[in-house]
This record gives C-alpha cells, structure tokens and sequence, in this order.
C-alpha cells in the first residue's frame, strides 16, 4: 500500500507543480505602474535636409496604467527645408550675376515648439514598455541666412546689393506642429528612461518641413 501511495502523492505533486508553472507562463500579471505625474528632459538628433539638435522639456499626468497625457515644449537647432535653401542659392546665384565674383549662401533655421500629446504603452512588461505617442501643437521658426561675396561675409548689409529677403528668410513665422513617434521607457524606481523616434512635421509659410528626431530623455515619477 506503500508503494502506490507515494506513487499517487508524487503524481499529484508533479500535476500541481506543472499545474502552477503553465498559469504563470499562459497568464503573465501586467505589471501595475502607477504614479500620478511624469516630468523629464531629453536631447536628441534632427534630420531635415541638413542634422542638427534639440533639447526639450516634458510634463505628464497619468490618466490610467499606461496612458499618460503631457505637454511638451522645446528648441531645434536647425529645421531648414529644401525650398528655403533654394531660396538662398537663387539669391547667391544672383550676387555671382551682379557682382562678378563667386558667391555662397548657407542657411539655418532654429525653432521652438509646443505640442500637447497622448501616449500609451501598448506593450508593458517589469523591465520595459513600448508605447506609441500622438499629438499637435505649434512651432516658430527664424531663419538665420549668410551670404558671402567673394569669401566675404556679407550678410548683414545684402540689401545693399538689390537684394530683399523674403518671409522664407527673414524674420519668424508661426506653424502648425504634428507629433507622432514611438519609444521605450525603462523604468527604474522612481526613474525613467526613454529612447524613441518621433516625426514633427512644421508646416509654415506654405510649406511642410518634414522633421525627424532621435530622442534620448530621463525623466523622474511622483
């Protein structure tokens, strides 16, 4: 009677055991991430026709487990598109015209910005989440253009040579941001790290300036 007991015991133990280790594997728990407000910095890499940087600053509050509504402002280093910077080689190809020496012309456009978004992390787990970001705002571009005549720098006294800059070159202009993106947060403790991509085109002045950027950011709970 021994023997087939412990036989029985040992089966039964073996089922509960498996029994236990398939609800976990078939039913992994969401890890519960509850916090009220999110704020964080972040830097990063742009892309538009030529690189530059951002910095940015961002302030949330958690709506539920995962979705988080924030507001999200910043400053990109150079945002210039193909149309401004055609702009400013017509104007150089003219000075070469008029003036009968080479002539150059190299533009920059910073940028600061404003945007509202909602993001949620459709894919959570205990070490990191996947989340997808959507939202819109607005964005203020100065183009910052130089000129040169002959290796000189003539930027600031163009007009002098029949030249009037335009909206597109001179001056700021207001537009209209969309922010979309996707990352990862990697939270540790109160902390949080995020690597992500987002697409902010600025349309302005009649254009659309596609605007990639790279961000790395840090941000703390509460």
């Amino acid at each position: 009677m021994t023997k087939p007991f412990a036989t029985a015991a040992f089966a039964a133990a073996a089922l509960f055991v498996s029994s236990c280790a398939f609800a976990q594997t078939a039913a992994p728990a969401t890890p519960a991430q509850t916090y009220s407000y999110t704020v964080s910095g972040a830097g990063g890499v742009t892309f538009t026709k030529k690189t530059g940087g951002f910095i940015s600053a961002e302030a949330g509050k958690q709506l539920w487990p995962g979705a988080d509504i924030t507001v999200e402002g910043g400053w990109m280093s150079n945002v210039v598109n193909s149309q401004t910077l055609d702009a400013a080689g017509a104007i150089a190809d003219y000075l070469t015209q008029t003036q009968g020496q080479p002539s150059s012309a190299t533009v920059k456009v910073p940028a600061g910005y404003g945007a509202a978004n909602f993001r949620y992390a459709f894919y959570m787990t205990e070490r990191y989440n996947v989340y997808a970001i959507g939202g819109a705002g607005f964005a203020v571009t100065s183009p910052n253009p130089s000129f040169t005549i002959g290796g000189n720098n003539v930027g600031s006294s163009v007009g002098q040579y029949g030249v009037t800059l335009g909206k597109d070159l001179a001056g700021s202009s207001t537009g209209f941001l969309l922010n979309l993106g996707v990352g990862v947060t990697i939270p540790y403790g109160v902390w949080l790290g995020d690597v992500g991509y987002r697409f902010s085109p600025i349309f302005a002045n009649g254009t659309n300036t596609p605007v990639s950027r790279l961000t790395f950011g840090l941000g703390r709970r509460f």
